[in-house]
């Protein structure tokens, strides 16, 4: 079969993120060139290209390896009820129960979470060094890719390293793997596939389940609380390399990012209004044909003149009684009842020095809002961001073409871009 060089190194990826799902643990080995795209459509059980030294995280002077877990012998395993006192970041899986925890805080911008080159049993944050490296160099502790981008015009990635480009590798007679999101009834690709030969297609995972390593799995577990609930919300993983997307509620609703089973409203011993119960269900209870509806029955409120004769005569509200408070000598429209008289309204509102002269949305207490941002930045929700950049997963973020991927349509800072073939940087 002829395939070209990405095809190859493509079948990896595959095979890598199947381990991930069977062995719970993340793959020691390299990843290759193979660009972002997560899976291909080459056999799915293709045997991975020789490791020509790229190696998995690489790290100036040594590379980092995959967590691996723990060997247990005997019939002494004993289920862990937590991660181990290393792991601050990603995920650890007990080799005992098979049980996924989340670990520590997902990480900060520039940093990946990986096996702690000086303690091997340990899961930290660590620099990520792409120096003499391109392409994926391996996966996370959340089993998502390390990407070190393209190389220049004229080389090729092979093997996490940059080299001059040229014709495609030969193998045995063939022809190119026909492209497909389910290369066998066990298995969904997501990501961007490829079939080895310049060809790809965008694949997704069902509701509820989570892309890991290119392979659609079981709902992360990012998505469970400790207590057993569930949650329906998009987050950041544990890692802090992607957003985790955990899905619907089957039998309930999402209630604040949480799935909740919810009773039918009922209005119980209610004549008017309207009861709403978690899950935003509602049921109207009637209506009233005079007076107001307060606490479930109709009432008729006092007025001013039935109160005149024992009630104040200054601005002061006076309660007339189902909910209703009102002055029945109001102030002008320019005033303000200060302690039971009628003054001039004056408000000063508060400036950016209020607010270290940072930030989007303060309140000035005048009924309106400020921006603070910096000269050549502006608000993108609540950050103050640099030209082109927008908000996501907590921070400002550049939406770029990655050279690495298939040209087109391409995902970046949670945002759809178009990238022309070879493109880098920000979309034209």
């Amino acid at each position: 079969m002829t395939r070209s060089k990405s095809g190859l190194l493509g079948g990896a990826i595959t095979v890598f993120g199947l381990c991930l799902l069977g062995c719970g643990q993340q793959p020691d080995a390299d990843l290759g060139g193979h660009p972002y795209a997560d899976a291909t459509a080459e056999d799915a059980g293709a045997s991975p290209p020789v490791d020509d030294g790229g190696g998995s995280y690489p790290a100036d002077g040594q590379v980092l390896d995959p967590i691996q877990d723990p060997i247990v012998t005997g019939d002494g395993c004993a289920p862990a009820t937590a991660c181990p006192a290393g792991f601050s970041c990603g995920h650890y899986a007990d080799p005992c129960s098979g049980h996924i925890f989340v670990c520590g805080e997902p990480c900060e911008g520039g940093t990946v979470c990986v096996a702690d080159p000086n303690d091997p049993s340990s899961q930290t944050c660590q620099t990520k060094a792409c120096a003499g490296h391109c392409g994926v160099v391996g996966l996370d502790g959340c089993g998502v890719a390390i990407a070190c981008g393209g190389c220049p015009t004229g080389e090729d990635c092979v093997g996490t390293q940059c080299v001059p480009a040229g014709p495609p590798l030969s193998g045995d007679a063939g022809t190119c793997g026909a492209l497909s999101c389910t290369p066998d009834p066990q298995t969904h690709l997501c990501g961007t596939v490829t079939d080895g030969c310049g060809h790809s297609m965008a694949c997704s995972c069902a509701a509820g389940e989570t892309c890991s390593g290119g392979v659609c799995g079981a709902l992360a577990p990012e998505c469970s609380t400790p207590d057993g609930g569930v949650r329906c919300s998009s987050a950041p993983n544990a890692c802090g390399s992607a957003n985790v997307t955990c899905g619907t509620c089957p039998g309930g609703q999402c209630v604040q990012g949480m799935c909740t089973t919810c009773a039918a409203p009922s209005c119980g011993k209610l004549t008017c209004g309207k009861v709403e119960n978690a899950c935003g269900e509602s049921v109207t209870c009637g209506t009233c044909d005079s007076g107001t509806c307060y606490e479930g029955e109709c009432c008729s409120p006092l007025t001013c003149a039935d109160v005149k004769d024992g009630g104040p005569l200054d601005c002061t509200p006076v309660n007339l009684g189902c909910g209703v408070s009102k002055s029945c000598a109001p102030c002008a429209a320019d005033e303000v009842c200060t302690d039971h008289v009628c003054t001039p309204y004056v408000c000063t509102p508060k400036t950016c020095d209020d607010f270290d002269n940072a930030g989007c949305g303060h309140a000035d207490g005048c009924g309106k809002t400020l921006s603070c941002c910096a000269k050549g930045t502006t608000c993108q929700g609540s950050l103050c961001c640099g030209a082109g950049e927008v908000a996501y997963a907590g921070s400002c973020c550049l939406p770029s073409c990655d050279p690495n991927q298939p040209p087109g349509a391409q995902e970046s800072c949670g945002q759809v871009i178009l990238c022309a073939p070879g493109q880098k940087g920000p979309p034209r």
